[in-house]
């Protein structure tokens, strides 16, 4: 009887080891799954460089991958910026400006804040991959494949996929709109159109300004402009300017200009 009653105890106790098992390693693929799915993209990351405007509390961490989890759920957060050796802080400018204190930028993948010279689409995507030769369509964040869109005048829009490693790809519209996305897609359509060696006539200005030294700072004060038709590259001045004129003409000075749609 006793030898009965020990066998079945320890056969009891050998199922409640595989059991424990079994719920241990279930729980640790979850937890891994889960800290996959909160740093899913890759961080651009800049040198010597930093973003302008602290965003809302919370705004300092000692640990960069905290300081990046809280800036995924922001949103205005742009990105993390080392300051020292343990300060990381959250910041809302888009601009990469130069540092003259080494910090590092490590930019937000996948920003919710509006981005300039686009317009967001939740669940829908733009049919038709970009396919230039030697041109690459597909990017690991937002901003740098915002500003290949940019620069490729067949480029429409950027896509987000969310079952495909969740890239960003350059898109160009089917007969000029969106579709329904049966994947959660979300897709950001370019308001302006690339015309490389033209101008557009005439400043717009916002109070006395219409210079900027990046293209995105440009975008951001022509999207907010009724009478700008467009930003225009200088290379003389080597700046960037909004425009009041809508016709793309032949630059002699090897100007590039952004058309306003």
């Amino acid at each position: 009887y006793w030898r009965w009653h020990r066998l079945a105890y320890y056969n009891e106790y050998k199922s409640y080891l595989r059991n424990t098992m079994k719920v241990a390693v279930i729980l640790t693929v979850v937890l891994a799954m889960a800290s996959a799915s909160a740093y899913r993209y890759k961080w651009a990351v800049y040198k010597n460089s930093y973003l302008s405007a602290y965003t809302q509390e919370p705004k300092q961490f000692k640990k960069l991958l905290e300081a990046e989890r809280v800036c995924l759920e922001k949103y205005d957060c742009a990105g993390v910026v080392k300051e020292g050796k343990k300060r990381y802080t959250l910041r809302k400018g888009l601009i990469l400006r130069a540092s003259p204190s080494k910090e590092i930028v490590y930019m937000n993948p996948y920003p919710r804040m509006k981005t300039p010279g686009y317009i967001r689409y939740y669940n829908m995507y733009a049919g038709g991959y970009v396919s230039v030769p030697g041109l690459k369509f597909v990017y690991e964040s937002l901003l740098e494949a915002q500003d290949a869109c940019l620069n490729e005048n067949s480029c429409e829009a950027v896509t987000s996929e969310p079952l495909n490693s969740n890239r960003f790809t350059l898109r160009r519209m089917s007969h000029g709109k969106l579709m329904s996305s049966p994947s959660d897609e979300t897709t950001w359509k370019c308001n302006y159109k690339y015309h490389p060696g033209k101008y557009l006539g005439g400043y717009a200005k916002n109070g006395s300004a219409y210079a900027y030294q990046t293209l995105r700072e440009a975008l951001a004060a022509c999207d907010k402009l009724s009478n700008c038709g467009g930003v225009t590259w200088e290379k003389v001045n080597n700046r960037y300017t909004t425009r009041a004129g809508r016709t793309p003409l032949p630059s002699p000075t090897g100007e590039n200009s952004w058309k306003k749609n």
